[in-house]
C-alpha cells in the first residue's frame, strides 16, 4: 500500500480508464443484442442517457475519493494525473458517449456527421473527467481534514 500512495497520480487515471472502457465495451455489447428491437420512445432513451451519466459520474467519484482516503491524494496530483489520463483515452477510447460528448459518427436529417478525432475526444474527454476528479478530490480532502484534524 505504501508504493501505491507514491504512484498515486498515476493509479487513479489508470483506474478510471480501465473501469471506463470496460464499462463502454460492455455497453457496446449488450448495445448490439438491443439494436434491432423496436425504436424505443424518447423518454426511455432521455432515462438511459442520464442512467448513463449517472452511472460514469458515480465511477469517477468513488475511484477518487478512495484515493483521496487511502492513497492520500491531493488536489496537485490529481492535476499531475490528467495528462496521463489524456494520453490513455488517446490510446484507447472506444467510441461511446462519455458524460457530456458523444465521440461515435452520428447523422442528423440527411447529414452524417462522422467519429471524432481521437485527439479531439480525448481531450474533451479529459477536462470533464478532470473536473469531476478536482471537485471531488476538494471535497473529499476538506471533508477528510475536518474528520481527522492534524
Amino acid at each position: 500500500m505504501k508504493h501505491l500512495k507514491k504512484l498515486n497520480f498515476v493509479v487513479l487515471p489508470f483506474t478510471i480508464w480501465g473501469i471506463m472502457v470496460i464499462y463502454v465495451l460492455l455497453n457496446k455489447f449488450i448495445g448490439t443484442f438491443t439494436q434491432n428491437m423496436d425504436p424505443s420512445p424518447i423518454i426511455l432513451t432521455i432515462l438511459v442517457l442520464i442512467f448513463n451519466l449517472a452511472l460514469q459520474l458515480s465511477i469517477i467519484c468513488i475511484c477518487t475519493i478512495y484515493a483521496v482516503k487511502k492513497l492520500d491524494l491531493t488536489p496537485k496530483r490529481v492535476v499531475i494525473s490528467l495528462p496521463i489520463l489524456y494520453l490513455l483515452f488517446g490510446l484507447f477510447s472506444p467510441p461511446s458517449i462519455y458524460l457530456f460528448v458523444f465521440t461515435d459518427k452520428w447523422s442528423f436529417f440527411s447529414a452524417q456527421h462522422p467519429a471524432m478525432p481521437s485527439w479531439k475526444a480525448s481531450i474533451f474527454i479529459t477536462v470533464q473527467y478532470g473536473i469531476v476528479m478536482l471537485i471531488t478530490t476538494l471535497i473529499a480532502s476538506k471533508k477528510n481534514d475536518t474528520d481527522n484534524p492534524r
